[in-house]
């Protein structure tokens, strides 16, 4: 049975609670106020997701906007999906699996909950459901909600996941509290920050495990790829995309860096298109354009630039409640094998209990698939099944 709010009170308490909200967005930028943000996790809307655009293990599904916060703690919105398996949830609810998606963009009309998913959705997804799990998955704030996404901000990001899982569960009592934090590439990024702040921001929420498919890392590292004198690269000319996304959420999270003056006229217009346009677009717009031709000076040679970096998006390498599962291919071109390798190193050094495989004959997208059995196996290894 659904803990929902009367017919009659719930639209008057989402319409209260996003009028709060908004004013207190408007803090940021306004100075003090006395307004109050809604709860984390607070439901403003909800929709059944359609018998037709439902994965065919669920048996149903629920659209939702709720309350979240941004990279910096200040109140923020979001949007996401919930499926539940068919069947009868088992005693303390369906067990809950968070998928945290890939890299879309950053344009609203990009979020995954705004387009028809069915059995379209990743194939972690449909095995869960299928395996008699929960499924949550997040939109993040900003991205087809009010307000701007931040990319690769890994509190952002925590928050989003997390609250998603408090929104599900406040409109539906078959999903129980224990959950597994998972996603691959940005959405890796954003399962190891959730899981590891859970303890911390959802006690109430205890993470069960943590699996990262070819989880974005070593960012700094990677920024050092992105500069003036780089040359075109050819193919890889593309992935100057997820860098100007970053730089578009940093820019968000601490706009004192004045991220743009770095940039040449040509930078700054691909950044004024990356915060407007879908991944897609994006990249075939950068295909023929050198990652160099958009840098005018150096973003790592700036102290100030790598610290807020660093605190923007760096993946912890311990604090972890609950084992870590990394996944990747070692054919990715996009991040490369050794950025795993090299954190699952730094993880075990600081005594995180850690496991990599590798697929050798995966790439960025195919380890998805590839990694399914695995994932599936610390997933159900998680809830002691």
């Amino acid at each position: 049975m659904s803990r929902r709010p009367s017919a009659v009170v719930a639209p008057l308490l989402a319409v209260s609670a996003v009028v709060a909200l908004l004013l207190a967005l408007c803090i940021v930028t306004a100075g003090p106020s006395t307004a109050a943000a809604p709860a984390d996790g607070f439901v403003f809307t909800t929709s059944e997701v359609p018998d037709d655009e439902l994965p065919s293990a669920a048996g149903s599904g629920t659209r939702l906007t709720y309350a979240t916060r941004d990279q910096n703690g200040r109140p923020a919105m979001s949007s996401g999906v919930y499926w539940v398996p068919k069947g009868t949830p088992p005693a303390g609810g369906w067990p809950v699996v968070s998928w945290a998606h890939g890299t879309v963009g950053l344009a609203d009309e990009c979020a995954p909950t705004l387009h028809r998913l069915g059995d379209g959705v990743e194939a972690p997804v449909r095995a869960a459901l299928d395996a008699g799990f929960a499924v949550t998955a997040t939109d993040y704030a900003g991205l087809g909600s009010a307000g701007e996404t931040e990319y690769l901000g890994g509190r952002a990001a925590a928050h989003s996941v997390i609250d998603m899982i408090r929104a599900a569960r406040s409109v539906d009592a078959s999903l129980g509290s224990r959950w597994v934090s998972t996603g691959h590439s940005q959405g890796g990024h954003a399962a190891l920050h959730a899981g590891r702040l859970a303890a911390e921001f959802a006690p109430e929420l205890p993470v069960a495990g943590i699996v990262a498919i070819a989880p974005v890392s070593s960012l700094e590292n990677l920024f050092g790829l992105f500069g003036p004198r780089v040359p075109g690269l050819g193919a890889l000319n593309v992935l100057s995309a997820p860098f100007l996304f970053t730089l578009a959420g940093l820019d968000h999270a601490n706009p004192e860096l004045r991220v743009a003056d770095s940039l040449t006229s040509d930078g700054k217009r691909f950044l004024d298109r990356a915060r407007a346009r879908c991944n897609g677009d994006l990249v075939d717009a950068l295909r023929s354009v050198p990652p160099g031709s958009l840098v005018a000076s150096s973003f790592t040679a700036e102290q100030d630039f790598r610290d807020a970096l660093r605190e923007y998006a760096e993946v912890p390498v311990s604090g972890y409640p609950v084992k870590v599962t990394l996944a990747h291919g070692l054919l990715d071109p996009v991040l490369p094998y050794p950025l795993s390798r090299s954190l699952r190193s730094a993880m075990r050094e600081a005594g995180t209990d850690v496991d990599l495989k590798t697929y050798a004959r995966a790439d960025h997208s195919g380890v998805v698939d590839e990694s399914l059995p695995d994932v599936l196996a610390a997933i159900r290894e998680s809830f002691g099944r």
